[in-house]
């Protein structure tokens, strides 16, 4: 008896998956990993950072695709609601971190939503984390601090991935007066033995310190770079060394 093999061309090969825009219609089956942030001289939690996680599909495939349809308002607004929701489900301690766009916004009927869901269970101990995803937007940021001051909120600000230029550092800093700034992974990867990684944060925590923000090492990985960051002035840590992403049950 002959068998015969077809193979398919590559470009053959359907992607079997439901589309992005179908799945991020029904948000409440979105799921969030929580990951914890220390602070770097007790050890103790400081608080945790929401993080989408839209299975079968990465966060990246899903803000991409969200990007070219100019409607990341959209995935702020699940972010917002649905980030809070299951951080105060799950009964999770100290701040929550909630990352946003620099040029998107949430609606007011979600603030409104957002507001009756949380019922001021989270005054002061709400962070907004400005990504580089896209460039600051003055409107936009303009309109986030009315939305919350109007909610009471009483949220920090901080900028993620300082260091790594795309937020155009110091005038990003400049621009939103953060509270807390987050130091850019490739600044910290092997910066026990890396002397000019070394030198660049020193001018970092000098600057910033003076400014009275908090610094934020994130992505450790290794003893070695939590041992060495722990001699700086860094206030706060971060990474799969102390603690990785978790992902709770939605209730």
């Amino acid at each position: 008896m002959t068998f015969f093999l077809f193979v398919l061309p590559f470009n053959y090969i359907q992607d079997t998956r439901i589309p992005i825009e179908q799945l991020m219609s029904q948000p409440e089956n979105i799921s969030f990993a929580f990951q914890p942030v220390f602070v770097a001289q007790t050890n103790e939690i400081y608080g945790y950072e929401a993080l989408m996680r839209p299975f079968p599909y990465s966060p990246m495939e899903v803000i991409t695709e969200f990007a070219k349809l100019n409607r990341l308002n959209y995935i702020e607004e699940i972010t917002t609601y649905y980030g809070a929701k299951q951080f105060l489900e799950n009964k999770l301690t100290g701040k929550l971190f909630l990352n946003s766009f620099p040029a998107a916004v949430v609606s007011d009927e979600i603030l409104i939503k957002v507001r009756e869901l949380v019922k001021g269970q989270l005054k002061n101990r709400l962070v907004i984390e400005i990504l580089e995803y896209t460039k600051f937007n003055s409107h936009a940021f303009h309109k986030k601090v009315i939305q919350f001051k109007k909610s009471k909120t009483g949220q920090e600000v901080a900028i993620d991935d300082y260091g790594s230029g795309k937020n155009i550092d110091m005038e990003c800093i400049d621009f939103y007066k953060p509270d807390i700034v987050k130091i850019d992974h490739s600044l910290i990867k092997d910066i026990h033995i890396n002397k000019e990684n070394q030198h660049r944060l020193n001018e970092i925590c000098s600057v910033l310190t003076q400014k009275n923000i908090s610094l934020l090492a994130e992505c450790i990985e290794t003893k070695e770079e939590y041992d060495y960051l722990k001699k700086c002035p860094i206030k706060l840590m971060q990474g799969y060394y102390l603690g990785k992403p978790e992902i709770y049950s939605k209730k």
